[in-house]
């Protein structure tokens, strides 16, 4: 299994010598990895309910387009192997994003604590900053996806 090798598990998809039980272990840790970062989600909860019904409506917009955009990617009805395809490629761009999306929360709460900005007008931005960012990592998620799915139809990886 490619962890982050994107390009590596990409030219396997290309030539189909991705072996079958490959494809239930990304669908198995894709789901762990979306599983893991829904409660931490849950764990810190947006207060301000604007801000979550934004993010919402774009995610849900985001997810819309970036999923059929994968699907022309990958040859659209003449496409092949979509569902394996779009699966094993989530879970190593998952997993750079999800990197990404903790360095920059973990140092978006470093300056916070140490810039002392608990309770000035930082607070009230802190959840559209994290939720632009979110937005952001899904835009790139769906674009480097889409990317490599197109790769995968036409072998050239």
């Amino acid at each position: 299994m490619y962890f982050w090798n994107t390009k590596a598990l990409a030219h396997e998809l290309s030539n189909n010598t991705l072996d079958k039980k490959h494809y239930k272990n990304y669908y198995l840790v894709t789901a762990v990895l979306v599983t893991l970062v829904y409660y931490y989600g849950m764990y810190s909860p947006y207060i301000d309910l604007r801000v979550i019904g934004v993010e919402s409506i774009i995610t849900i917009t985001i997810i819309v387009f970036g999923i059929q955009r994968a699907y022309q990617a990958n040859g659209g009805d003449q496409g092949q192997h979509f569902l394996g395809r779009i699966t094993a490629l989530s879970f190593p761009i998952l997993v750079q994003t999800t990197v990404a999306g903790v360095v920059f929360g973990l140092i978006l709460l470093g300056l916070y604590y140490m810039l002392n900005l608990y309770g000035t007008a930082f607070d009230d931005w802190y959840e559209w900053c994290i939720s632009a960012f979110t937005i952001f990592l899904q835009v790139l998620f769906f674009t480097r996806l889409v990317f490599y799915m197109k790769r995968v139809a036409i072998h050239q990886i």
